[in-house]
């Protein structure tokens, strides 16, 4: 871990189970960190194959694979590599506020990274302050938006469980349905689910609000019946009629 806090790279010869670069470039909190980026991270390099999850919560550094990488995949995507017979991942937190050039069929630009690719990530956005769209056309793992300050993370389909947890701000919309545990120590920022926000939702919330058609909060969150202005927030966000819009509720304190 010094050596890539210090820009270097390391070397792993063989295969490597999960997790690989778990919160990679993160100059963690709970350690007496700030939080934010370590922006000399150095990068990993694996001659063989990774386990599932790696990359979750990375936002700066890069790995480099010279076989498989097991599903599900972190908050990682693939870019042009410039090590020949590597695969290169870098962190998506990283694109959305610094850019690179990604491989097809996933599109990056200015404004927004669409990912297309079919793979199933965790932690998407991790820690992300880019005022800019995340677009993922599929269903997401765990964690989706953590700590996520800024801009839109948009889910064309299902979330897993955690979704928007210790979420700060921006706004993380879910075309489908959520797991359990949706708005866990939220902070702040919106969350709208077009259907179910599942069970046990915004425990620990402290601000910040969800829109869902449905869904069980730990108390001392709530439902509560949507107001004029709230109904048209909703109505917009998720392009439902006005009428569809009044059977949400929003759920905080």
């Amino acid at each position: 871990m010094e050596a890539l806090r210090r820009g270097e790279a390391v070397r792993i010869r063989g295969d490597i189970g999960g997790r690989l670069g778990s919160s990679l470039g993160v100059d963690i909190a709970s350690f007496g960190g700030t939080g934010g980026p370590i922006e000399a991270t150095g990068s990993i390099i694996v001659d063989g194959d990774v386990g599932p999850r790696m990359g979750i919560s990375m936002i700066r550094g890069s790995i480099y694979v010279s076989g498989s990488v097991a599903a599900p995949l972190g908050n990682v995507v693939e870019v042009e590599s410039d090590k020949t017979g590597y695969r290169k991942y870098v962190s998506i937190t990283d694109i959305l506020e610094r850019a690179d050039q990604i491989l097809e069929p996933n599109i990056s630009d200015d404004g927004k990274l669409v990912l297309r690719d079919g793979l199933l990530r965790e932690t998407l956005a991790a820690r992300s302050r880019a005022k800019k769209v995340l677009r993922v056309e599929g269903d997401t793992g765990m964690s989706a938006g953590i700590l996520m300050r800024s801009g839109l993370l948009e889910i064309l389909g299902d979330a897993g469980r955690n979704t928007g947890v210790l979420m700060r701000g921006g706004r993380l919309v879910v075309r489908g349905k959520a797991d359990d545990f949706t708005a866990a120590e939220m902070r702040g920022g919106e969350i709208f689910v077009a259907g179910d926000a599942g069970g046990f939702i915004c425990a620990k919330m402290t601000g910040g609000a969800v829109y869902a058609l449905k869904g069980k909060p730990i108390p001392p969150a709530k439902a509560q019946a949507l107001k004029g202005d709230e109904s048209a927030l909703v109505s917009k966000v998720l392009d439902v009629s006005s009428f569809q819009a009044m059977m949400y509720k929003k759920f905080g304190l």
